[in-house]
């Protein structure tokens, strides 16, 4: 690797620290645990669901740290390995988010000035710089896909409107930062959540030309964590007419919730 590239390397994950790290210094909320009238006031398969994950009589996730390896492709049919490192917090709703293997390196960031994401190949050429109106309300589905799957401790208390659809699944609306948007959420018989589904998700297939496609996020093979059950592999999917683009494929190796400083590595 030449100087130039790890210099940059470097500088990107050391602005991903710092944001981290300025992110702990604010004011955190006061902890609480998790009650069954907390759980009567959702929708049952919801609510079934947490319970199934072990959140019963545990505190409301604050934040979680996250960390994950897989694959991730910007042309069909073409992977790279990746792995990332992420951090995301529910009381100011913030996700700071890093990814890297030895070709690219990038760095995403979504708080209440709105979201953009950087990557970069060899740490000098741009091959992804989204921001706007169209990303800030593209990673508010994110953000909630991240709550459902990795901390739905937090459903408890977010803003969301819900609308039950059958014994299985129900339909979740939230409202933030000036925007809503929706997924349909899918159960099987266990309570484990399957699948995540939302149409307010944008994609791009040019780099240029933004368009709204079903999004998905099947999840399966449920391990426990601090006695935490969660999906330990998932996948990201774009649904056009005519195919489905697996974009993203991933495994799970650590998370950890209500953290009070960033991890040290």
């Amino acid at each position: 690797m030449s100087l130039a590239l790890f210099s940059s390397c470097v500088s990107t994950k050391s602005i991903f620290k710092k944001e981290v790290q300025e992110r702990f210094q604010e004011p955190v909320a006061e902890k609480r645990l998790i009650t069954k009238k907390d759980l009567n006031k959702l929708p049952t398969p919801v609510a079934n669901y947490l319970e199934y994950c072990g959140w019963l009589n545990r505190e409301v996730p604050e934040n979680f740290h996250l960390k994950f390896t897989g694959e991730f492709s910007l042309k069909e049919g073409k992977y790279v390995k990746i792995k990332s490192d992420q951090y995301s917090w529910f009381n100011r709703p913030t996700r700071l988010f890093y990814i890297q293997n030895w070709m690219i390196g990038g760095r995403h960031k979504y708080d209440k000035e709105g979201a953009f994401m950087l990557i970069k190949l060899f740490g000098r050429l741009k091959i992804v710089d989204a921001k706007g109106t169209i990303m800030d309300q593209s990673e508010l589905v994110t953000y909630l896909n991240d709550m459902f799957i990795i901390a739905p401790g937090a459903l408890v208390d977010a803003p969301i409107t819900w609308e039950t659809i059958d014994a299985y699944s129900v339909k979740a609306s939230i409202t933030q930062f000036g925007y809503t948007v929706s997924a349909s959420i899918y159960f099987n018989e266990k309570w484990e959540l399957v699948n995540f589904i939302s149409y307010d998700r944008y994609t791009s297939s040019d780099g240029i030309k933004s368009e709204l496609l079903p999004w998905s996020t099947p999840m399966k093979n449920y391990i426990e964590i601090d006695g935490i059950k969660v999906p330990s592999y998932g996948e990201a999917i774009w649904h056009y007419s005519d195919r489905d683009w697996v974009y993203a494929k991933f495994d799970v190796k650590d998370v950890k919730w209500n953290l009070f400083q960033m991890i040290k590595k």
